[in-house]
C-alpha cells in the first residue's frame, strides 16, 4: 500500500461527528477504568517489579528477557545462577541492591541451588500469567472459568518451531486431541446468549486456532503450491472432524514469509465443497501488513464466493521487529508499516471496511487500545449493531480492566489462551513482555506511565516518508554508497514462475558450447571437455575447448601488449565499466541462475546468491578502488610534495572453481581489472558456461578483449602453464589445498624471462566446525547446521563438516538432527522443493561414496540416507560420530554431504577440538551464555565467526570472506584492503624549493 494513503485526508462531516463519538466513549471507558491496573504491573508482585526495573533501564529489559529465554535450556542450578550474573550483572548497572547482592552471592554453591529454584518458580509463575495450561487437561478448570466469568477462547498451542517431520506430527496430533477434547468438555458448561450466539446464529463454544508453520518444518515460500498441498493433507483431517465434533477453526497468520502459503490454504480450504457451507471458519488479518487492503478485498471476494460468511480476526501484529529487521538484511521492501501511526490508522479504517461488510465476514477485532475498542463501538453503534455483531479479543494474562469492562457492557469477549509447557511457551512469553513493556504500549501508557487520556485518545497522524531507490536502479551511481544486491524474493508471486520459466529455458539451450575466446576472438579447436549435468547423468550440460599451452602463451603476449593502455586508463574508467558489469549480470540474473541450476546442480537460492554475489563484486570493488586507489598526498611538511599512486601489476592469471561458479571467479577478475591488470581467465571444467557468459558480459561492458582472455582446459595443462609463464605476474587461486600448496611452489620460483616476484592471492579448503553449547536454542542449531552441513550437499569451502556438541544436550541435539535429516531426499535442483542436490561429478560421487564404506570400526554411524534418483550424482546425507578428535573425518575436507560429531565435556574444551584443524576458514556457535560468546570471539580462531547463525552465507562488504592457516593466506575477498593485493603501490617525492624560495610558506 502507498505510504501516501495512510496520511491524514480532510476529514468529511461524518467523520467528523465519528471522531467525536470515538472521543466520548473513549474518555467514558477510561473514567470506568480508573484505578484499576493490569495485574502485570502490580508492583506486589515480583514480576511486577521486575517489568519496571526493566522499563527504566532498556539494556537490563534485554538482558532480562534473553535470560526467560533461555531458562528452559538451563538444566542445573550452577547453569541457571551463571547465566543470570552473565545477563545481569552488566559494568555500570545500578540493581536494587537487594537484587544485586542476591545475584552475586549465586557464586557459592548452596546460594545458587536457593537463587536457582527462586529464578525458576518465579519466571513459571510468569508464564503462567500468559498461558492457560501446559495441555488441555490442565487448561479445562482455567477455560471453564474464563467462560463462567463471561470469556469465550480461542485455544493456541505454543511452540512455532519444528526441524522434522516427527515434530510436525506431534504438533498436529496435539490438535487432533484439542479437537476431540474441547467441544464434549465445552458441552456441559452453562449457557451464554452472549458467547453461544453470533450474528448469523450459534457459535461453536471450542475455539481453536491453528499455527500451520508447526505442522510442517519444509514451508518455504519458493515452493507455495507444495506447501499448499502438504500443508492440506495435515489440516482437511482436522477440519473434516472440527466440522463433525462442532469446533471452529482460525487459521494464524505468522511471519510474512509464510503469508501467501497460509492464505492460499485458506482459499483452498474455503472452497472446498466439504466446507464451502461451513461458516465456522476464520483467518487472521494483520493489520501493519502494507497488503492488509487486499488481504481484507480477497477474503470478501471469497465469502462472496462461497455465498457463506468468514471470520476475520484483525490484529495489528506479533513480528513487527523481525520483519523490519529481516527486510533490512535482506534488502526487500519492508512489508509492515514502519510508523506505529500508520498501523494504527491502517487497524481503525479496516474496522470500518469489516464492519461495512458484515454479512459477508464476521469481526473479530483483537486489540488491548483503548482508543482502538472505542472506533470500533463508536462505528457500530453508527451503523446500529448490537454488541453481539462483532466480538473483541485480547490476550490471557493481558488487559484484565478493559476485557472485565467489555465483558461487563455486554460485548463478546474472546481471549487467546495459550496452551504448552514452558519450554515451547518460552518465545511467546517473551513477545507478551516486550508488548507489555514497548514504549509505545497502550497498556504500559496507561496502566504503568499514566499518560493523560487526551494523549491516549489522540488521532494518529503518520508523517511522511520516503522509499529508498532498489539498488538495481541506485547502485547505477558510483556515488551511492554500497548496498548488497538483494537475493530473489520468493514471497513475490512473479519470482517462482520466472525462474521456473528461466529454467526451462536454459534446459533447451544445453549443451553450451564454449569456445576459447582470445583477444575477443572465440576459437572452437583442440580437445573437447564434456560435463555432464550432475541431475542427469545421461544429459551433457557443456562442451568446451580445451586451450592448449599454445593458446596461452598468445593470449599472454596479446594482453602484455594491451594491458599499458588499460591500466594507464583513469581509476574512475575503469571503476564505471565494472560498475556496469554489475548491472548488466543483474539483468541477466535470472538466466545465469537457471545456468548454474543445471551445469552446477546449484538449487534456486543457492544459484540466485552466487549470481548476487558476483554483482556485489562488480559493484563493491568499483567503489572501493575510488577509495584504495586513488592517488593521495603523503606528510604536509613545506619544501617537498609527496603522491602516493597505484598501478596495475601486469597480467593475473585468474583459476576459479565451480562450486561458485560466477561469484568467486567475478570477484578474482574485478579485483585484478579494476586494479588496473589484464586477466586470464581459467574457469574450472565444470562451470566454463557460466564463465563464458561472464567473459560476454564483460566484453559489452567495455572490458578490452586483448586484456581479458578466457582460457577453459585442463588445470593440468592451463593451468599449470599460466602459473609457470614468466609474464604472469600474479595468481589468484580459489580451490583445494593440495593445488594451491602447488601454484605456492612453483611461484616461489624464478623462472628465466621473469621480471617481478610473483604474487599469489590464495583461497584453500576448510574443515569447519559448529559448536552447539549446552544451552543452546536447539531449533535454530537444528537449523543452522542442517543448512551449514547439507546446504548445496556440503560443497561449499565454508560448510560444516565437524560438529561439536557440549555436555548433556547430545542425545536429544543428535536425535532431531537426525530426523531431520532423514527429510534431506536427494532430488534435482530445479525442483523449487529440492533439498539435497546432487554432487557436482562421478569422481566426487566415488570419493564420497568410498569414505561411507571404509568408515571402520571406530567410526558409529549415526545416519545415512539413500538416493531415490540413480538419474545423477546423487550422494545422500550421512551423519557420523567419533570420540577421538585426530579422527581423519575430523581432519580431512571431504566436501559432500558427511557431517562428523564429537562429544565435548564443556565449553572450553570444545574450542580446543575446534582449533584443533588445519584450516582456519569459517566457524559457528549456537550459545545463549554472554561469557561463552566472548570466550568463542577471543579463541575460536578463524577467518569468519558467526554466532548463532550458520558457518556459511558471507556477503560482500558485510562479512569480507577467507580465512588463515591453511585455508588460505588471510586475504579477505569482499573487504577492506582486497585491491591492494592486485596493485603496486608508487611514491613520488619533489623538492618544492627553488633557491630559498617554498611556495608553501611564502
Amino acid at each position: 500500500m502507498d505510504l501516501a494513503a495512510q496520511l491524514p485526508q480532510m476529514p468529511d462531516a461524518s467523520d467528523i461527528l465519528l471522531e467525536h463519538d470515538v472521543q466520548r466513549l473513549g474518555h467514558n471507558l477510561f473514567h470506568r477504568l480508573k484505578g484499576k491496573k493490569a495485574s502485570v504491573f502490580e508492583a506486589a508482585y515480583w514480576q511486577g517489579l521486575m517489568l519496571d526495573w526493566a522499563m527504566r533501564d532498556p539494556t537490563l529489559k534485554t538482558d532480562l528477557f534473553r535470560l526467560i529465554d533461555a531458562l528452559p535450556a538451563l538444566s542445573t542450578s550452577e547453569q541457571i545462577a551463571r547465566h543470570a550474573r552473565e545477563y545481569l550483572l552488566a559494568r555500570g548497572r545500578n540493581l536494587p541492591t537487594a537484587l544485586g547482592l542476591a545475584l552475586r552471592a549465586t557464586a557459592n554453591p548452596l546460594a545458587a541451588s536457593i537463587s536457582a529454584h527462586i529464578i525458576r518458580k518465579s519466571v513459571r509463575s510468569m508464564a503462567e500469567r500468559f498461558i492457560v495450561g501446559q495441555d488441555a487437561l490442565h487448561a479445562r478448570s482455567q477455560l471453564k472459568k474464563l467462560w463462567d466469568h463471561g470469556f469465550g477462547f480461542t485455544v493456541d498451542l505454543l511452540g512455532e518451531a519444528t526441524v522434522n517431520v516427527a515434530e510436525s506430527n506431534t504438533y498436529a496430533q496435539r490438535y487432533a486431541d484439542l479437537i476431540e477434547f474441547l467441544p464434549g468438555e465445552t458441552a456441559l458448561w452453562m449457557p451464554s446468549a452472549i458467547l453461544d450466539n453470533g450474528p448469523s446464529g450459534p457459535i461453536p463454544r471450542a475455539n481453536i486456532s491453528l499455527k500451520l508453520s508447526a505442522m510442517d518444518h519444509l514451508l518455504d515460500p519458493a515452493d507455495t503450491d507444495g506447501g499448499v498441498e502438504r500443508l492440506l493433507q495435515r489440516v482437511r483431517p482436522l477440519l473434516l472432524r472440527a466440522k463433525e465434533l462442532g469446533a471452529f477453526i482460525n487459521f494464524d497468520l505468522e511471519q510474512w514469509n509464510l503469508h501467501e502459503i497460509t492464505y492460499r490454504l485458506f482459499e483452498r480450504i474455503a472452497l472446498d465443497p466439504d466446507f464451502a457451507s461451513w461458516p465456522h471458519l476464520g483467518i487472521v488479518i494483520q493489520a501493519y501488513l502494507k497488503t492488509a487492503d487486499h488481504d481484507l478485498d480477497r477474503l470478501t471476494a471469497l465469502a462472496d464466493k462461497r455465498r457463506t460468511p468468514l471470520t476475520v480476526r484483525l490484529v495489528k501484529g506479533a513480528y513487527w521487529d523481525y520483519e523490519v529487521v529481516q527486510s533490512g538484511l535482506n534488502g526487500y521492501p519492508c512489508p509492515v508499516f514502519t510508523q506505529k501511526a500508520q498501523t494504527d490508522a491502517n487497524y481503525e479504517r479496516l474496522i470500518r471496511r469489516l464492519l461495512d461488510h458484515r454479512t459477508a465476514i464476521h469481526s473479530a477485532f483483537g486489540t488491548h487500545n483503548l482508543r482502538t475498542i472505542s472506533v470500533a463501538l463508536a462505528y457500530a453503534d453508527k451503523l446500529g449493531l448490537q454488541p453481539g455483531a462483532f466480538e473483541l479479543q485480547m490476550l490471557y494474562g493481558m488487559a484484565e480492566p478493559e476485557r472485565d469492562l467489555m465483558c461487563d457492557l455486554g460485548h463478546r469477549v474472546r481471549l487467546y489462551a495459550p496452551v504448552g509447557d514452558l519450554l515451547t511457551g518460552m518465545a511467546y512469553l517473551v513477545r507478551r513482555l516486550l508488548e507489555n513493556t514497548a514504549n509505545s504500549s497502550f497498556l504500559r501508557l496507561s496502566h504503568h506511565d499514566h499518560v493523560n487520556i487526551d494523549q491516549l485518545m489522540a488521532p494518529p497522524e503518520p508523517h511522511p516518508g520516503t522509499s529508498p531507490a532498489t539498488p538495481s536502479d541506485s547502485m547505477r551511481d558510483l556515488k551511492t554508497p554500497f548496498r548488497n544486491c538483494p537475493l530473489a524474493d520468493f514471497t513475490l508471486d512473479e519470482t517462482a514462475a520466472a525462474f521456473t520459466r528461466a529454467i526451462a529455458q536454459a534446459d533447451k539451450q544445453m549443451p553450451w558450447h564454449v569456445p576459447i575466446v582470445i583477444d575477443g576472438q572465440p576459437r572452437s579447436h583442440g580437445v573437447a571437455l564434456f560435463h555432464v549435468n550432475p541431475s542427469s547423468k545421461t544429459r551433457i550440460a557443456t562442451s568446451a575447448n580445451s586451450a592448449t599451452v599454445h593458446d596461452v602463451e598468445e593470449a599472454i603476449a596479446i594482453a602484455q601488449k594491451a594491458w599499458p593502455a588499460w591500466r594507464d586508463l583513469p581509476l574512475e574508467t575503469r571503476a564505471v565499466r565494472i560498475n556496469d558489469l554489475g548491472t548488466r549480470l543483474e539483468k541477466d540474473r535470472l538466466l545465469l541462475t537457471a545456468m548454474e541450476v543445471h551445469e552446477q546442480a546449484k538449487p534456486w537460492r543457492e544459484a540466485d546468491a552466487d549470481v548476487a554475489e558476483a554483482v556485489d563484486f562488480c559493484r563493491y570493488y568499483a567503489r572501493q578502488s575510488l577509495v584504495e586507489l586513488r592517488p593521495r598526498a603523503q606528510g604536509h611538511l613545506p619544501g617537498e610534495a609527496n603522491s602516493l599512486t597505484y598501478e596495475g601489476r601486469g597480467l593475473c592469471a585468474v583459476i576459479a572453481p565451480w562450486n561458485f561458479p560466477l561469484a568467486i571467479l567475478c570477484g578474482m577478475t574485478t579485483a585484478a581489472l579494476v586494479a588496473g591488470n589484464a586477466v586470464l581467465l581459467k574457469p574450472s571444467r565444470q562451470s566454463c558456461a557460466i564463465a563464458h557468459a561472464f567473459h560476454r558480459h564483460a566484453l559489452d561492458a567495455g572490458i578490452p578483449a586483448g586484456v581479458l582472455a578466457l582460457l577453459p582446459g585442463d588445470g593440468a595443462i592451463v593451468g599449470d602453464a599460466l602459473v609457470r609463464h614468466p609474464d604472469v605476474v600474479q595468481v589468484a587461486f580459489t580451490g583445494s589445498r593440495e593445488v594451491g600448496a602447488a601454484i605456492l611452489r612453483q611461484t616461489a620460483e624464478i623462472v628465466p624471462g621473469q621480471s617481478m616476484i610473483k604474487r599469489v592471492v590464495c583461497e584453500m579448503g576448510g574443515k569447519n566446525a559448529i559448536i552447539v553449547d549446552d544451552d543452546a536454542d536447539l531449533d535454530e542449531a537444528v537449523t543452522g547446521v542442517i543448512k551449514s552441513a547439507f546446504g548445496y550437499a556440503g560443497q561449499k569451502c565454508s560448510a560444516c563438516s565437524r560438529l561439536i556438541v557440549v555436555g548433556t544436550i547430545r542425545e536429544n541435539f543428535l536425535n532431531r538432527l537426525r530426523l531431520a535429516v532423514v527429510g534431506l531426499v536427494p532430488s534435482s535442483p530445479a525442483r523449487a522443493d529440492c533439498l539435497l542436490p546432487p554432487v557436482i561429478d562421478e569422481a566426487s560421487y566415488d570419493r564420497l561414496g568410498k569414505v561411507i564404506r571404509e568408515l571402520g570400526d571406530d567410526v558409529q554411524l549415526i545416519y545415512h540416507g539413500s538416493a531415490e534418483s540413480e538419474e545423477g550424482w546423487f550422494v545422500p546425507p550421512a551423519i557420523v560420530e567419533v570420540a577421538d578428535p585426530d579422527h581423519h573425518l575430523m581432519q580431512d575436507e571431504l566436501f559432500g554431504p558427511i557431517l562428523t560429531v564429537f562429544g565435548a565435556r564443556d565449553f572450553s574444551h570444545a574450542l580446543a577440538v575446534a582449533n584443533n584443524s588445519a584450516f582456519a576458514l569459517t566457524g559457528a556457535v549456537y550459545s545463549r551464555s554472554p561469557s561463552h560468546l566472548q570466550q568463542a570471539r577471543e579463541e575460536f580462531r578463524v577467518g569468519n565467526l558467526y554466532l548463532n547463525r550458520p558457518c556459511t552465507g558471507a556477503l560482500v562488504d558485510r562479512q569480507p570472506f577467507g580465512g588463515f592457516k591453511m585455508s588460505g593466506a588471510g586475504t579477505k575477498a569482499g573487504g577492506p584492503g582486497y585491491l591492494l593485493n592486485f596493485a603496486e603501490m608508487r611514491v613520488c617525492t619533489e623538492n618544492t624549493m627553488r633557491r630559498g624560495f617554498t611556495p608553501e610558506v611564502s
